[in-house]
């Protein structure tokens, strides 16, 4: 809520540049570290945030990401939303291009940066009719607060843009995933060799993970990367005989990402089968020989002897017993004397009921040592298996370190296994207790993914859970569910990697959701039940009103409609004038009246400070506390308690007749908690505990139990913190609402409220600009209801707007007036702005009048000696240099039906300069018009919409001025005739108006 005499917290849209390409600058947005500045960048949304100059269009026919990109055609051009920059820091700005046709060998796509200073750097692209990415980092040099894309096909073919990325250049982006390793296998050790991994900034390491597959926990390592190195080698050590082990490779850049990972299984053989395969008896005994085999203690690869076979001989192992199907790893190193002309040749003869067959195995006919490794599978009726060496190269051979052994069969399914004991333990209304035992894998698990939809449903929502070192039952509570609903819910193990396990099902039906209060009423239970059947359905329209005029706006927004709101709203707030109680007694009155004639009752409660007087006024409300103080008015017992008890028990009484008469309420006190706007905001445990004492008091001592607890922040932004801290939790809480203003209805929001309700209602507890209804079903459809606030209902919306609303079908009203929607009468004018209303308030004029900070310097002020009427004008001082003009702007939301010109009163500066005036259609489209800035003697100017023209770089709408919704209006100055310098203009009366009858 406001005062009286100010506005809420404005954060208009910023004007379109004048005499140049458009230059969108959007509100004030906190982003993460990293993340895309710029909203829509693979056109997903269409063309929405992206400027056109001509007739791009966004097509489905090419595309980089996703479904969409924008086909750039010849002679057309455009821009993205400028983003804001800071000095000092470095952006990485990129973007995808695509040409539709060969011919073209060099095109560039802009960078624009503006504000105090403006500069341009280019893209290059090479006419490419693939996908090719350029980028560039930027930093910004003083005074450049905004930077852009823009571009202009001047090239003899279309091309297409996609993903375009504006973003503080922190390292997010995953190296490569490292190359799949090969496996040298010794029964104490591994040995693995890699392909190294690249990335856009610098790869730090490589983390290799493992563990035997009966093991849980992973041991890790970390490899160092090398710039000059592709290949690395790593070799696991003190590892258990005949074993089978997992393996996971991850590289990791400078800035902590890891890659995908490369996994595996891998096995470890039992004990060397062959006897004296090292040779180090000191002689090839049991091994047979045919010519010349000696040992020799020269040259040996490891020990003291090895294996010298002359050139013609050959050497075979003794006969090794192989019993039923099984997997044998052998192994050896050798090396030749000198070069030879011919390879020698190792092979292994299995034997199987007096028949022999022979594999050949890898040999090495370097002079250095190698090792060469196979692996064999044997057969059911093998018998055994004997080795064998043969030397026909022409020079001496040796042969070392000769191994046969036994390996672990690998697993053939990598899936955890489906978690066990899955079953449902309680049920509420809106969440389910789930338990299931721990499943194991041979990767492990990393996570359990719990599934889960109505029965009557297609789409499926999905939830992660972590996994947890040495736990063996999990416990859940699954959150979001709709009352009395059959649902169908699945549980799965997911392993690292990818392997995901069998599902484990059930079905479970939710019971009835009761208010937190468990005395609740029957009217507050029948009204917590018709939120719940809205939700996802359709949307309670609701209008406030002060409680001096209980209901104002609410007959209003009947008069414009022709629909009762179905809620009403009002707030005890803080003393203004007159009698205090009698004022309140009215709203309750009202609040009763309405209340039997059908309309949904809440109640906002703006309490003054505790330690003020009963005739505190807003002052008080938006007062501080200091956190002793704070601490005070939450400790049952203190000074300070005791006078916040005295103020809500008065409360309680208005609030008790209410419940005397059998009304409901959606009682929302205390909202806007996270932001710094009240005395009660900005510290979460205290206001916590501030929610509790008052609802233990209203509950226990007092009774109420009629009232749906209804919490209530202000939508997060620079001036509103985190909201979650805040939250008093389920146990004290009904409906979940948020508090949104300026048109900002993001997803953010949404999706934060939908998480933290956990499946309970969720509302827009304020706002001002009126929701888009086909939106709210699109994107945000479990909003259960809204509530304007008080003249924002006409302040901040055109009554095309408000009609529009209202006679949606997802709307649900409190019945038909029985006039029909209030079409007005025909009229001569339509004020702008006179610029009576902000008494002597700059900062009021300001927060109302803004300057598009792209241009130059321009500054408005409250004049009263230059004016036209009134007791006060607008004086607009205004600098015209790089980059060549200055404006002011103001959003609204007005129609102008039936009028032909806008009028306004001028003092002119006799610069020569050029006046442009400009309003922006509520979808988008443009309308401009100037004059030249001629004398110094006070004009009346009059220009007809007819002389408005669309600026070249203004594109959509139907090319036919619409005056049924102008969401803004502003003055622009320029060079036109005079030089570049500064200046000062004074204007009043600005309105929209018929032009007079001209006589014959």
């Amino acid at each position: 809520m406001a005062a009286r005499t100010s506005k809420k917290w404005l954060h208009g849209c910023l004007a379109l540049a004048l005499f140049v390409a458009s230059i969108l600058l959007p509100p004030t947005v906190s982003y993460s570290a990293g993340e895309n500045l710029l909203g829509n960048p693979g056109f997903e949304a269409g063309d929405v945030s992206w400027e056109k100059w001509g007739s791009p269009v966004v097509t489905t026919a090419e595309k980089h990401g996703g479904a969409k990109s924008l086909q750039v055609k010849r002679n057309t051009g455009g821009a993205s939303a400028s983003v804001a920059v800071q000095e000092g820091k470095t952006y990485r700005v990129g973007l995808w291009v695509k040409f539709a046709g060969t011919g073209v060998t060099s095109a560039a796509i802009d960078l624009d940066a503006f504000g105090n200073q403006q500069t341009k750097q280019y893209l290059y692209f090479s006419g490419s009719t693939q996908w090719e990415y350029k980028q560039l980092l930027y930093t910004p040099a003083p005074g450049v607060q905004y930077i852009r894309f823009s571009f202009w096909n001047s090239t003899s073919k279309d091309y297409y843009i996609d993903d375009a990325v504006i973003r503080e250049n922190v390292d997010i982006e995953r190296p490569s995933t490292p190359g799949t390793w090969l496996a040298e296998h010794e029964p104490d050790s591994l040995k693995l060799t890699w392909a190294g991994s690249t990335d856009d900034m610098a790869v730090e390491s490589y983390q290799l993970s493992y563990k035997k597959t009966e093991d849980s926990g992973w041991n890790t390592l970390s490899v160092p990367h090398q710039e000059t190195v592709t290949s690395y080698t790593y070799t696991l050590q003190n590892l258990d005989p005949f074993s089978v082990y997992a393996i996971m490779l991850r590289s990791r850049d400078t800035a902590g990402n890891t890659s995908g990972a490369v996994m595996g299984m891998e096995a470890t053989p039992g004990v060397n089968l062959l006897t004296n395969g090292g040779f180090e008896t000191a002689s090839i005994s049991p091994w047979t020989e045919t010519g010349t085999v000696q040992t020799t203690t020269y040259g040996t690869y490891a020990g003291q002897y090895a294996a010298r076979l002359t050139d013609n001989s050959a050497i075979r192992s003794e006969e090794i017993p192989v019993y039923g199907e099984d997997s044998y790893l052998v192994s050896y190193w050798t090396r030749s004397a000198a070069v030879p002309p011919l390879a020698s040749t190792v092979s292994l003869s299995v034997y199987q009921e007096s028949s022999e067959s022979e594999h050949p195995l890898i040999t090495n006919t370097a002079m250095v040592w190698a090792r060469s490794e196979n692996q064999l599978r044997t057969t059911g009726s093998t018998e055994y298996m004997q080795l064998t060496a043969k030397n026909q190269t022409g020079t001496d051979q040796f042969l070392d370190q000769v191994y046969i052994g036994k390996l672990p069969e690998l697993p053939e399914d990598l899936t955890p296994g489906a978690p066990a004991g899955f079953t449902v333990n309680r049920t509420d209304g809106v969440s389910a207790d789930l338990e299931w035992l721990a499943a194991t894998g041979p990767f492990g698990v990393k996570n359990y993914s719990i599934t889960f939809k109505k029965a009557a449903d297609t789409e499926w929502s999905n939830i992660t859970v972590p996994y947890v070192p040495g736990q063996s039952l999990y416990a859940y509570k699954l959150e979001g569910l709709s009352p009395e609903s059959l649902y169908e819910v699945k549980v799965t193990a997911v392993s690292e990697g990818t392997a995901v396990s069998a599902a484990s099902s059930l079905e479970l039906t939710t019971g009835k959701m009761f208010p937190v209060n468990p005395g609740a009423s029957e009217e507050a239970v029948a009204l917590l039940d018709r939120l719940y059947a809205t939700v996802g359905n359709a949307v309670y329209t609701g209008q406030h009103n002060y409680y001096e005029a209980p209901s104002l706006w609410y007959d209003t927004a009947a008069e414009l409609t022709g629909y009762y709101p179905a809620i009403w709203g009002s707030d005890f707030a803080y003393y203004t004038s007159g009698d205090f109680s009698a004022l309140r007694q009215a709203m309750i009155d009202e609040a009763i009246n309405k209340g039997h004639t059908g309309s949904i009752i809440t109640l906002t409660y703006h309490e003054p400070r505790p330690m003020d007087s009963a005739t505190a006024g807003w002052e008080s409300v938006t007062g501080d506390v200091t956190a002793a103080q704070m601490a005070e008015i939450v400790t049952p017992g203190t000074a300070l308690y005791n006078q916040w008890a005295a103020q809500v028990d008065e409360v309680a009484g208005y609030l008790a007749q209410l419940r005397d008469e059998g009304i409901p309420v959606l009682w929302r006190p205390y909202h806007e908690m996270n932001a710094e706007f009240f005395w009660w905001g900005a510290r979460p445990e205290l206001f916590r505990q501030l929610w509790d004492n008052l609802y233990d008091r209203y509950t226990h001592l007092h009774g109420l139990d009629n009232l749906i607890w209804v919490w209530s922040p202000n939508a997060e932004s620079s001036w509103a913190y985190d909201s979650a801290p805040y939250y008093p939790g389920h146990d004290a809480v009904d409906v979940l609402a948020m508090d949104i203003y300026n048109n900002d209805y993001r997803d953010t929001y949404y999706n934060k409220l939908v998480q933290l309700s956990g499946g309970r209602p969720i509302a827009i507890g304020e706002n001002g600009e009126l929701p888009d209804m086909d939106m709210l079903m699109e994107k945000q459809p479990r909003y259960a209801y809204f509530m304007t606030w008080s003249q924002y209902l006409t302040d901040k919306n055109s009554l095309s707007a408000i009609q529009a609303l209202y006679s949606n079908p997802r709307a649900l009203h409190n019945g038909e007036t029985g006039n029909g929607p209030y079409v007005p009468p025909p009229a001569d004018s339509y004020l702008i702005d006179d610029f009576e209303q902000y008494g002597s308030s700059n900062s009021s004029l300001r927060a109302k009048w803004q300057r598009n900070v792209s241009g130059n310097l321009a500054t408005v002020t409250l004049d009263t000696y230059h004016l036209n009427s009134g007791i006060y004008g607008l004086k607009l001082d205004y600098t015209v240099g790089n980059p060549g003009y200055a404006g002011v702007y103001r959003s609204m939301g007005k129609e102008w039906p039936g009028m032909e010109a806008i009028s306004f009163w001028l003092q002119p500066d006799g610069s020569n300069r050029q006046l442009a005036v400009q309003f922006h259609e509520t979808n988008g489209e443009v309308w401009e018009a100037s004059i030249p800035v001629q004398g110094t003697s006070p004009v009346l100017v009059s220009i007809p919409f007819t002389e408005f023209l669309r600026p070249g770089w203004s594109t959509g709408g139907n090319g036919v001025i619409d005056l049924g919704s102008i969401k803004e209006f502003a003055f622009y100055i320029a060079q036109g005739s005079g030089t570049q310098g500064s200046g000062t203009l004074y204007i009043d009366d600005v309105k929209a108006i018929k032009l007079p009858v001209e006589e014959e």
